[in-house]
């Protein structure tokens, strides 16, 4: 019974943090979102599974290329900003209102501006086309609503993520809901993509119902020098995000340019059993990020040790994951994905490893936040999409899907562990030091 990881959880979770750390509130707000991403695992993994099934490798790939091409434009229009709306909002609520409605106008403009430019950008690329175009079309006119995501955020600094949940999961369920109706009607490529279109609509209608429940203190009122203000601190995040969806996208692209759609259609397939776990370190950070930040402006020598204690309960739930995810990938393809994408189980084996260095990486994104480290993110993420994308250039034309999973691997450990060793020594010492068991004591 003296086991670390019995006396992990109570320490990090109960802890009060100078006794201005809201347990209950934070605990429940985890719980909302925590079964909003279970939910999401199980459909998604079910639902998409089907999908790639019915569709096959070749226009399976189609699809995926879309969405990654698509979400380069997503991250731009997403401008950097949740974090910092959540920490300054979260720090001084009566800001809520210009924070909002200022960060509201200008994800609306970047979102119009990334639409026309991914439809133009893709009418260059790949020319005479019609399928990809339509295909992004679709998919990218869900970059429309993608504003109504700052509701989130004020429910994320209120810790009211439930309030999202409910709609988002709604949305979701709907959306997926009608991907089935498709296969069962036998439906063509372009449907799905409508399918991707409704989710987004109906998450962004939900959202501003949900709000109307639970609004700010006053109306939403735009201000130039708070939007100065925000984008100059946000920009290094947003090149960041940019950086982090290269590395996490753009293998996506180079297998369809480099050795087609089929391959791409493989590699695509075993990518949501990898990333279904991505959840667990968001639901945990989202939830703790006001706590911590308060925490960090009173006493900072216990924000670094309860920071140590999110990295050791990370790093081991990563291992723990990437154990059981290796010892039934085979499995896990044969019975939902079926013949077609036996190679997805060795490209699955080698991507989830990555589970280990995002799982890090999202409890340092907590330490970026409190210490206002924008460009440390950006240099960071810059070095992982450069390795991944050399990387990406000698492995994909001899191993194909496997040697993007390898890339991908690269990427992350370059980007999320080794390059702290330069740029973060205490948080790279921080981050070893949560491999040896240590750091989970309380």
């Amino acid at each position: 019974m003296n086991a670390p990881w019995l006396r992990l959880i109570p320490a990090f979770l109960r802890a009060r943090l100078e006794g201005r750390f809201n347990f209950q509130g934070v605990l429940v707000n985890t719980g909302w979102l925590m079964a909003d991403r279970l939910l999401r695992m199980v459909v998604g993994l079910l639902v998409g599974a089907w999908v790639a099934r019915y569709l096959g490798p070749e226009q399976y790939g189609e699809l995926a290329y879309a969405l990654a091409f698509i979400a380069f434009f997503q991250a731009f229009a997403n401008l950097g900003l949740d974090g910092l709306v959540v920490r300054d909002i979260a720090q001084d609520r009566a800001k809520a209102a210009v924070i909002l409605g200022t960060t509201f106008r200008v994800r609306l403009a970047a979102t119009l501006l990334g639409w026309v430019a991914a439809c133009g950008l893709m009418v260059v690329l790949r020319p005479g086309d019609a399928t990809a175009l339509l295909l992004v079309a679709l998919i990218g006119a869900g970059m429309l609503f993608q504003p109504a995501d700052t509701i989130d955020l004020w429910f994320q600094s209120q810790i009211q993520s439930r309030r999202t949940v409910v709609a988002k999961a709604t949305a979701y369920l709907l959306a997926n809901g009608a991907k089935v109706g498709l296969i069962l009607a036998k439906a063509p490529l372009w449907a799905f993509a409508v399918a991707q279109l409704l989710e987004t609509a109906l998450a962004g209608v939900l959202l501003a119902l949900a709000y109307r429940h639970f609004q700010a203190d006053d109306n939403w009122r735009w201000d130039w020098p708070v939007a100065r203000e925000l984008l100059l601190r946000s920009w290094p995040l947003m090149l960041s995000g940019l950086s982090i969806i290269i590395y996490m996208r753009i293998d996506q692209i180079m297998l369809r340019e480099m050795v087609g759609e089929k391959e791409l259609g493989i590699y695509s397939a075993a990518l949501p059993f990898s990333q279904a776990w991505h959840f667990l370190p968001m639901t945990i950070c989202a939830s703790v990020l006001p706590a911590l930040s308060r925490l960090h402006a009173e006493n900072t020598e216990q924000f670094y040790r309860r920071l140590q204690q999110l990295f050791s309960f990370l790093a081991w739930l990563a291992i723990a994951i990437v154990i059981g995810m290796v010892l039934i990938a085979d499995w896990i393809v044969a019975g939902l994905l079926g013949s077609a994408y036996q190679e997805s189980a060795g490209v699955l084996m080698v991507h989830v490893t990555t589970n280990v260095f995002i799982f890090l990486g999202v409890a340092q994104g907590q330490w970026i936040l409190s210490e206002n480290k924008t460009r440390v993110a950006l240099i960071k993420t810059v070095l992982g999409a450069a390795v991944n994308i050399a990387v990406n250039l000698i492995l994909i034309p001899r191993w194909g899907a496997l040697g993007a999973a390898i890339a991908a691997v690269a990427g992350q450990a370059l980007s999320v562990v080794l390059s702290n060793l330069l740029l973060a020594p205490r948080i790279f010492y921080m981050q070893l030091k949560s491999f040896a068991l240590i750091g989970l004591r309380s």
